[in-house]
């Protein structure tokens, strides 16, 4: 086999390290910098150690450290008074396995990042410098004194090899080994102590390390028989709840009774338990607690190395850890047997009363009776489970810590747990926030609310803290208040230097979270009020100038840090109040309180100035600064009242846009996921199955997607690697005592989806619901996301199975996507509108119709009026051409119908006729008798028109007939024009209302002529009549439409198909419009789909160029038809040469012998001379 390698000649520069020797590097002279790049390999088996060190007269240090395990960097640019200047950093974990590590420290201005075996940790420096300034020494391995050096932890010297340590340009072990007198030699450097040029390796036989991996792994030790028992090894973990030593004391009946363990806490300390079973002595539980102040957390499964013996003899025990020692004297009167088991024991029994778990983690140099146990000589029945021998392959899951939020992380053998605060525990790692985004977020669940406390979180998920606010839920506004801890009324006395009284305002939240809300808010206000006496606020002090303190008498602090001039009412660069604006303070001054002079008597009422700080870009308020209050005995005095921030609306909840075409998509940019990826929005729809948004790895084949199906289940789909997994939230609701009910999301309403994915789990929560989650897969390694297509939301990647409906809110990591900011800059155009504009949203329907939404277009219900049509703008009418026509509907026997009585009818008719005879509309009764409709027993109403050309109601229901009839009309109702009445009743059926088409209102009441009990109600209406009733001989001529009666409509049911059995209609009753048109709506505009846009890479052939290429085709067509034509013809004169010469010609008879008939006679003429051959020589 050939191998060949590539690549360059690596120059390796080691040096080793004993604990007393280092490297140094004189900076006595100086060095700034503003970015700083530190590289280099270690190894070692120490748990702490100096590793570089630098640093100033000043503050200004940087430190590199191991401790405890972990690699520490600790920096400081510089102090000021608000802030120390020092930042500390801990990246990688379990660094003293004796194992090479790669490290890189990069700083540019502010940022810092770090590397360790490329696991990235950043940091932005909490300082307001960028230079690093260095005037004393580098320190390379150590150092002799520790003592006044800021920025360390440790107190020891690094023990174990560096390679390659490069800083800034300098290889800091190239350099130092570099003679004087060479010509690239720098000055300053200095070895002490020795600093070897190769690195050691251990004893592998002394040092032996084994994994204990699996929840059934143990080492089982035999031993001689013998008085007393000693076990002493190393272990590192972060198992808790486990054993560590367990040796059998007693076995009855294959059930070990009395046993000696030594096994780890809940709490992660040690414990020796001695279990005895007998009422003479007592069980024996004795704990044990990490001494190392420096432990973090202070107890034994903190991941680090940590050594125990354990020696038991027969009235005693020892426990020795990590140096310590601990006795325990008793008469115990132990005995043992010849078997030690290491992590578990196959006595499960025992174990699993005592809740212990098996122990998984490191061991080194164990060894039993003094005598080390070599794993690789071990008999295999000796060894059980998933060992590895050789090395510690535990991992530190909380480095760098996956917890969110600052969370606390805590681990066990393979896996991590995040103790996450207050609104995050819903999350694995604390990432995705349960709070609301926004109070007009938290109004799509709570509608009906006028006011509510609550905490918001601006961005979700990421960096910025909540705000605890108030929400306030009136007049359709919805306002945000966040209050914060100045009190009402705050007395300023004594403090007469301008400025000289500084209240900072707590608002218990930091100043990004606030700038955000303010920033997204539409608009924002404080209110501030000062009361004063014999006080000024905004007028300048005697002594003039633009310094702060000869400016004003006072002022206040925006949130950016800058002083301002202008009170509550006025505007910035106006240094005045609100009076001093519009004009109205005292004696002409710039505010109220700055009307008080030295020389007027002193004020013994309070003035005040009052108003709105309005611009958004100062708020909020973070300070307030006040003078001329003079002393604490004197008459001067002020109080100021600072209001909370107020604002109202939110830009992001309005990030909305509504979907038209199941094809329209909004294409943004990919989406960048490494181990956390959340993503929120609002959706409100009537579709059953569509498709939220969509995005792909057209090169790695990752993909997500999220849908709704069947209305009632929303879908997270994605595919990192492993395969498609998915997770899905199907709401209920259920009562007490009741089966659950499904709730549907494509009801219209507002829900919110939020998704979360991180290196354990991924969840999905829609509205309230309880959360949905599952697992990672376990057997395969985390896998990042990666995407290089766009974001497709509204469809698929293909444009289909796309969304309708109004989309809000999609935020993805906590940043918002600007989806309408795509509309409105009009980026995308097609399917797509800015805002949520439902197609029902004006109510196109006519004439009362119910508007059924499908945001691509809608439908119009017109079953509760007389209506029909697209819009319900076509009337139902019929025309009765002659006086015997009519249309009687019998509902008697309709269950719906019976007992139904009534007192408040409600009766429309339209109507167009000449003739001044027949019923409009009669309801009745079943018990009318039909040869008297009016009078009787019988009970009905009656509208009809009279000779008169007016309109006459006749009610009988009950307390007797009577009969109203309109008057006062200054038109003829019977004059071939279109007419509507509507008759109803009020106070309980005694009043009678009749309104004609817009003349106002007439009513009969009856109340004066009936008694308190009389019966005004119509019983149980079974009948309708229109036109006339069987019992009239002439009925109406004419056109009747938009009949009701209640919620009934007599016309739609005459003519429905197919035909109600229940209706007649006399043959000369046709359906008509009663010459009324339709309503019909406005046409949309047609879309067509923009073609796919053209990729800017792709170049297009110029005009010219296609031009010249016809020309060059035109040319060669024709040489080509020129040449084929020309080898046509020489064929074929070819042919017609060859066939007219015939075959061939002979030589072989002479002239004169062709006339001959056969050859025979040929040749006798010939004489038998055959013609001569030339002759000819050839030279060879």
């Amino acid at each position: 086999m050939r191998a060949e390698l590539y690549g360059c000649k690596l120059e390796s520069y080691i040096a080793s390290f004993t604990g007393s020797s280092r490297i140094e590097l004189d900076l006595s002279h100086g060095v700034q910098t503003v970015n700083d790049r530190i590289q280099f390999r270690f190894r070692t088996q120490d748990t702490n150690g100096l590793i570089l060190y630098a640093s100033s007269d000043q503050t200004d240090h940087l430190a590199v450290e191991l401790y405890q395990s972990k690699l520490r960097i600790s920096i400081n640019l510089g102090r000021t008074p608000s802030l120390s200047g020092v930042n500390e950093v801990f990246a990688g974990s379990l660094l003293d396995d004796n194992m090479w590590h790669d490290v890189l420290i990069v700083r540019e201005q502010r940022m810092f990042n770090i590397s360790v075996d490329r696991v990235k940790v950043w940091l932005e420096l909490q300082t307001e410098y960028m230079h690093l300034n260095l005037n004393g020494a580098i320190y390379l391995g150590g150092m002799d004194v520790f003592t006044n050096k800021p920025g360390l932890l440790v107190r020891k010297n690094f023990t174990g090899c560096l390679e390659n340590v490069w800083l800034n340009g300098l290889n800091l072990i190239r350099d130092a080994r570099t003679t004087p007198d060479s010509d690239n030699a720098i000055e300053g450097f200095q070895t002490i102590g020795e600093v070897g040029s190769r690195c050691p390796l251990s004893s592998a036989v002394t040092d032996e390390i084994i994994t204990l991996g699996s929840e059934d792994a143990f080492i089982k030790a035999l031993r001689d028989a013998g008085s007393s028992l000693q076990t002493s090894l190393y272990f590192r973990t972060f198992q808790k709840d486990t054993v560590l030593i367990y040796h059998p004391l007693q076995t009855t009946n294959g059930v070990t009774d009395k046993f000696l363990a030594l096994d780890i806490k809940e709490d992660g300390n040690l414990e020796l338990v001695v279990q005895l079973k007998d009422s003479v002595t007592k069980d024996i539980s004795v704990v044990y607690t990490n001494l190392d102040p420096d432990a973090t957390p202070d107890n034994f499964a903190d991941g680090l190395w940590h050594y125990v013996d354990l020696y038991a003899s027969r009235n005693s025990i020892k426990v020795t850890i990590d140096g310590t020692l601990y006795s325990t004297i008793q008469q115990l009167s132990l005995s043992f047997n010849t078997l030690t088991y290491i992590g578990w024991s196959p006595d499960r029994l025992s174990l699993i009363n005592k809740k212990w778990k098996a122990f998984r983690g490191c061991i080194k140099q164990l060894s039993v009776q003094s005598r080390a146990v070599i794993y690789r000589e071990l008999d295999p029945l000796n060894k059980q489970g998933t060992i590895l021998n050789g090395t510690c392959a535990m991992r530190d899951r909380c480095m760098p810590n996956p917890c969110k939020r600052g969370a606390h992380c805590s681990q066990d053998w393979g896996e991590f747990y995040c103790t996450c605060p207050e609104g995050y525990s819903d999350s694995a790692v604390c990432h995705q926030s349960t709070h609301f985004t926004s109070c007009s977020e938290m109004q799509l669940l709570y509608p009906t609310i006028s006011e509510k406390n609550a905490t918001i979180d601006i961005d979700g998920s990421q960096i910025l803290e909540p705000v605890h606010v108030n929400c306030i839920f009136r007049d359709g506004i919805v306002r945000t208040l966040v209050n914060h801890t100045a009190r009402p009324d705050t007395s300023v006395n004594g403090y007469q230097l301008p400025g000289s009284f500084i209240f900072n305002v707590d608002y218990q939240t930091s100043t990004l979270s606030l700038a955000e809300l303010v920033r997204r808010s539409v608009s924002c206000r404080q209110m501030i009020n000062y009361k004063c006496r014999n006080t000024r606020l905004l007028s300048r002090p005697t002594l003039g100038g633009t310094n702060l303190a000869n400016r004003a008498w006072s002022w206040w602090v925006s949130r950016r840090g800058q002083p301002r001039f202008y009170w509550g009412g006025s505007a910035p660069g106006i240094q005045r109040c609100d009076c001093g604006v519009t004009g109205t303070c005292q004696r002409g001054a710039v505010c109220n309180c700055d009307s008080f002079s030295e020389a007027s008597v002193d004020l013994v009422e309070y003035q005040q100035d009052t108003g709105y700080f309005t611009y958004k870009e100062d708020l909020p308020v973070t300070q307030l600064r006040f003078g001329d209050t003079g002393s604490t005995a004197d008459n001067k005095e002020g109080q100021f009242t600072l209001g909370p921030l107020e604002c109202t609306g939110d830009n992001l909840f309005d990030n909305t846009v509504t979907f038209r075409k199941t094809d329209a998509t909004i294409e943004m940019e990919p989406i960048y996921s490494e181990t956390e990826l959340d993503i929120r929005f609002l959706f409100k729809t009537t579709q059953t199955d569509a498709v939220f948004f969509q995005i792909n790895g057209n090169r790695t084949g990752h993909f997500i997607e999220a849908r709704l199906k069947r209305g009632r289940e929303v879908q997270f789909s994605f595919n990192a690697g492993y395969g498609v997994l998915s997770i899905s939230s199907v709401a209920f609701s259920s009562n007490p005592g009741e089966s659950q009910v499904t709730v549907i999301y494509n009801d219209n309403e507002w829900h919110i989806v939020q998704f979360e994915r991180n290196r354990k789990e991924f969840t999905l929560r829609v509205d309230q619901d309880e959360t949905r989650r599952d697992r990672e897969p376990s057997e395969q390694a985390f896998q990042f996301l990666k995407f290089n297509s766009p974001l497709f939301v509204g469809a698929t990647q293909n444009f289909n199975e796309g969304y309708l409906g109004c989309l809000s809110n999609l935020m993805v990591n906590g940043v918002m996507q600007d989806i309408r900011g795509m509309v409105e800059r009009g980026l995308v155009t097609y399917g797509v509108t800015a805002g949520c504009q439902p197609r029902c949203l004006d109510n196109p329907c006519l004439n009362r119709g119910e508007c059924v939404e499908y945001y691509s277009h809608y439908y119009c219900e017109c079953g509760l009026t007389p209506y029909r049509g697209y819009i319900c703008g076509r009337e139902v009418g019929a025309t009765f051409k002659s006086s015997s026509d009519q249309i009687s509907i019998d509902y008697s026997q309709k269950s719906a119908a019976k007992g139904i009585n009534t007192v408040d009818e409600y009766i429309q008719v339209g109507f167009k006729t000449r003739s001044k005879l027949g019923i409009l509309m009669q309801i009745r009764n079943p018990d009318i008798p039909e040869n008297n409709p009016i009078e009787g027993p019988s009970e009905s109403i009656i509208v009809r028109l009279n000779n008169a050309g007016g309109i006459t109601v006749e009610i009988n229901v009950g307390f007797r007939w009577h009969e109203v009839t309109t008057s006062g009309l200054d038109v003829d109702l019977a004059n071939d024009q279109h007419h509507t009445v509507i008759v109803y009743r009020t106070k309980a059926g005694r009043q009678v209302n009749i309104k004609i088409d817009d003349y106002p209102v007439q009513f009969h009441d009856f109340s004066p002529i009936l008694h308190e009990t009389s019966d005004t109600r119509l019983d149980n209406p079974a009948r309708i009549y229109i036109g006339r009733n069987s019992s009239m001989p002439a009925g109406f001529e004419g056109c009747i439409y938009r009949a009701q009666f209640n919620n009934f409509f007599p016309l739609k049911a005459a003519f429905q198909e197919p035909a109600n059995e229940r209706v007649a209609v006399s043959s000369g009753v046709k359906e008509d419009y009663c010459g009324n048109e339709e309503v019909l709506p406005i046409a949309d505009p047609a879309e067509i789909r923009p073609y796919p846009t053209i990729p800017p890479n792709l170049s297009f052939v110029r005009p010219e160029e296609i031009q010249q290429r016809n020309q060059t085709i035109v040319v060669l067509v024709s040489i080509s038809c020129l040449a084929l034509l020309t080898l046509l013809f020489v064929a074929c004169f070819m042919r017609n040469y060859t066939f007219e010469r015939g075959d061939y010609e002979t030589k072989e008879a002479g002239d004169g012998i062709l006339d001959e008939d056969d050859a025979d006679a040929a040749l006798q003429r010939q004489g038998g001379a055959l013609p001569a051959v030339r002759g000819k020589e050839w030279w060879l």
